[in-house]
């Protein structure tokens, strides 16, 4: 897939990879850049929760910025160009979701999934995709 945020994993082959990761629903993926974001995937629980897309897509960009913030602080993203297959990532419940914030290679993935859901192999699915690991 091309985008704003440079070539990245395709849409298919890395929904098919998570949910064969999770051992739950996966319900949200996105993927993001220093710059905007490419949606791979809206559950329908997920589009029950907001009344539009532009709302949905306000939440996630609320969402990003607030990894990019933290990211920058600690100086992940200082010259853009992170130590070759560093990944750092965030979970936390947040609106009846596990939110999963993954980031590696200049590039983050977002997912929402199953609250109890194990992380460390998303995360790991995740950051391959990413082209880390």
């Amino acid at each position: 897939m091309a985008s704003v945020n440079g070539p990245g994993p395709d849409s298919e082959v890395a929904m098919g990879a998570l949910r064969g990761t999770a051992k739950g629903a996966v319900s949200l993926v996105a993927v993001y850049g220093a710059t905007a974001f490419d949606l791979f995937h809206v559950g329908e629980t997920v589009r029950e929760d907001f009344r539009s897309r532009d709302e949905l897509v306000a939440h996630l960009s609320s969402l990003a910025e607030e990894t990019r913030r933290e990211f920058m602080e600690r100086g992940l993203f200082s010259g853009l160009s992170p130590v070759q297959n560093s990944v750092e990532y965030r979970f936390e419940e947040r609106d009846g979701y596990g939110v999963l914030q993954v980031y590696c290679g200049g590039r983050g993935m977002l997912l929402f999934v199953d609250p109890d859901e194990s992380v460390e192999p998303l995360v790991k699915t995740a950051s391959q995709l990413l082209g880390g690991m």
